[in-house]
């Protein structure tokens, strides 16, 4: 039995082994918050249960085996509280004074036994300040008992801590709000030298990111050169010149530092990102420093889309090398559209989208939630094709010089490496850091002195091997075998597809990335693309072209066998156009196809017969009739009488009124 803090407690184990408890009752107990456990057990440290937790017929237990717990558990004392502070030692240890040097060993030993005897201080004052909550005890001459404590403990234990209770009690309650840096001597890092310190390491810094990008032992070199009044070190954007006059100390001599501390400033973390953001590229800086986001995968296939282009290792016969451009689907990382060209142009990711939507319409499958894509090579499509709703509901676009936030990235390495370096020959890096994926060269000494003897292939062949990896790609298992076990990318792309997919409009997805051919239409009928025929799907679509045009853009989608074309004007839709199956005139040779292409055909134009007919039967059979000139007579009319708008009433003359009408008449004849 001991006391935790300055409640009495009996080891769990102890219990158990004295037969006082069950270990499946204390289990029990425990779960059920019956007895209150102080400190749960954890590597050398058994579990504690406060004695007056205990019901009462496991305490009268405890006092039979045991002994009365009051009078057989020792009080902790003051000098048993205090105990080593493994992170005061990291601290010490690892503080670096104003020349980078290491704090002296008594030192540390010194700092750390301050820590380890304020830390037990605390302890003390934190059970008294709780036993004057339940008890009613005070705290009134603590400090005054604590320093006569030390004071008579400053021997054994070889602390420094002040004996006066005010001054005990300021460093107090500074390590308290401060932390462990309270406890060092001003002499090894106070304001001033601080100040020197900053601008020390500002002048190595700069001196260090300089174009020319120096070692640090150069660094170190020019840095005594300035001190010394060799060389001036001005800032070039402002103008600012050095004062060698800073980097004095108060009794005027230079702050002289040595190579390795140049080395320690260099590389502190803090600084070391710092100074790399300057000496390094936009991707090894990314690689190396910048934080990334962590994700996780996609639950469905076709939720995202990642695209992205590469260069096929090998090279062609004339040194070049294939351009590709892949589609994957995030979930499966399965491969859904490829296309290669010699040069990397647009035309390679439009042909890369028109793959994909083949593969996706082969197996019916919507429109995919959203893509994911870069600014290269696709940003002119940003308005159009690649704007978020008209096509794809989302669109992503990567950062520029990002490369490890796009997926497609990660899964080109995982083909590359683990697919074209297994059946292929020359895949890796001559730079990489795998010997394994470092290709084997052999350099020709000749007067350029820069050729190489390596195997080069057509570019029909490369293209061949390319796709011969995907299909062993895609239907190889997925990486993911724990959660998706024996299935392949390919399975995993059909079985777990989203279920909030639309459906594709194909008059939009081929006017965005199909081919489009400038024809008219000819005959009322139709209209002709790449030498085939294709009908109109009712006459009265002609109501929609302009007046006095025939002339459409007919769109479709590249293949061997273009079945429909959507034909636009000025921008506008007009119509879906199927293709035109020519008969057999002969009706002895007359198939099946040649009856039904026969029957469409001839409903066309009985439709359209019939339309010509009700507009004719609508129009009126006229004639023109001259008109004679007629001179009209002209009569006088008397004059309207205004009517009296007056609201007062007025006196009427009726004899007046008829001699004067009379009068009127007369003249008027």
């Amino acid at each position: 039995m001991e006391y935790y803090g300055n409640i009495l407690c009996v080891e769990a184990q102890e219990l158990v082994q004295t037969g006082i408890l069950s270990e499946s009752y204390y289990k029990q107990l425990r779960a059920r918050k019956q007895i209150h456990v102080v400190n749960r057990a954890c590597r050398n440290t058994p579990a504690l249960i406060a004695i007056e937790s205990l019901p009462s017929r496991f305490y009268n237990r405890v006092i039979e085996v045991l002994g009365d717990p009051k009078k057989v558990a020792p009080r902790k004392t003051f000098e048993d509280r205090i105990v080593p502070d493994p992170s005061a030692m990291a601290f010490f240890s690892g503080y670096r004074t104003v020349t980078g040097k290491q704090l002296p060993d008594e030192k540390i030993t010194e700092y750390c036994m301050n820590a380890s005897v304020l830390n037990a201080l605390s302890e003390v004052l934190a059970d008294k300040k709780a036993a004057r909550g339940v008890t009613g005890g005070k705290t009134t001459g603590f400090w005054n008992a604590s320093a006569e404590t030390l004071g008579r403990l400053k021997a054994k234990l070889g602390h420094t801590l002040p004996e006066n209770p005010i001054r005990l009690k300021d460093k107090y309650r500074n390590y308290v709000k401060d932390g462990y840096s309270v406890l060092i001597s001003g002499k090894f890092g106070n304001n001033n030298s601080r100040k020197v310190n900053e601008l020390i390491e500002r002048m190595i810094l700069s001196l260090y990111i300089m174009p020319n990008k120096p070692y640090a032992t150069s660094t170190h070199e020019m840095y005594l050169q300035f001190l010394a009044g060799m060389i001036t070190v001005a800032d070039i954007h402002t103008g600012e010149i050095f004062d060698r006059n800073d980097f004095y100390d108060d009794k005027g001599c230079p702050i002289v530092i040595s190579e390795s501390t140049v080395w320690n400033i260099l590389n502190d973390p803090k600084n070391r990102t710092i100074v790399d953001k300057v000496r390094m590229g936009t991707l090894d800086y990314m690689a190396i420093h910048r934080p990334h986001h962590i994700r996780k995968s996609p639950e469905f296939s076709f939720s995202k889309i990642s695209m992205d282009d590469r260069d096929l290792p090998r090279k062609m016969h004339d040194g070049t090398r294939v351009k590709a451009y892949y589609a994957y689907d995030v979930a499966s990382g399965c491969v859904i559209g490829r296309s290669y060209s010699r040069k990397k142009t647009t035309e390679l990711f439009v042909d890369c989208v028109r793959d994909m939507f083949r593969f996706i319409n082969s197996y019916h499958i919507g429109m995919p939630m959203e893509v994911e894509v870069e600014h290269h090579l696709v940003s002119q499509f940003s308005d159009d094709m690649m704007r978020a709703g008209i096509l794809f509901p989302f669109v992503r676009w990567c950062n520029p010089g990002n490369s490890q936030e796009k997926r497609a990235e990660h899964f080109n390495r995982e083909k590359k490496y683990g697919y074209e370096k297994k059946y292929q020959e020359g895949i890796g890096r001559f730079y990489a850091r795998l010997e394994a994926n470092r290709p084997k060269t052999e350099k020709i000494f000749d007067e350029d002195n820069n050729n190489y003897k390596e195997a080069t292939y057509s570019f029909e062949e490369l293209v061949a091997d390319d796709l011969d990896i995907i299909e062993k790609y895609n239907n190889d298992l997925h990486r993911n075998q724990k959660k998706y076990p024996g299935k392949t990318r390919l399975q995993v792309l059909l079985e777990h597809k989203n279920p909030h997919m639309a459906q594709i409009d194909p008059v939009m997805l081929t006017r965005y990335i199909g081919e489009c051919t400038r024809t008219s239409v000819k005959r009322n009928m139709y209209v002709r693309v790449q030498y085939q025929d294709y009908r109109l799907s009712s006459p009265y679509v002609l109501e929609n072209l302009m007046p006095n045009s025939y002339e459409v853009d007919a769109y479709y989608m590249p293949s061997d066998d273009i079945r429909e074309v959507y034909i636009f004007q000025n921008g506008m839709y007009i119509d879906s156009c199927p293709l035109v199956s020519p008969y057999n005139e002969a009706t002895a040779e007359q198939t099946e196809q040649d009856y039904q292409s026969y029957t469409e055909q001839a409903k066309y134009v009985s439709k359209f017969d019939k339309m010509v007919k009700d507009g004719k039967n609508n129009l009126s059979k006229v004639t023109i009739i001259p008109n004679e000139q007629i001179i009209p007579e002209v009569v006088s009319s008397p004059s309207p009488i205004e009517s009296n708008t007056q609201e007062e009433e007025l006196e009427f003359d009726v004899e007046s009124y008829l001699a004067s009408a009379r009068q009127l008449a007369k003249s008027s004849l």
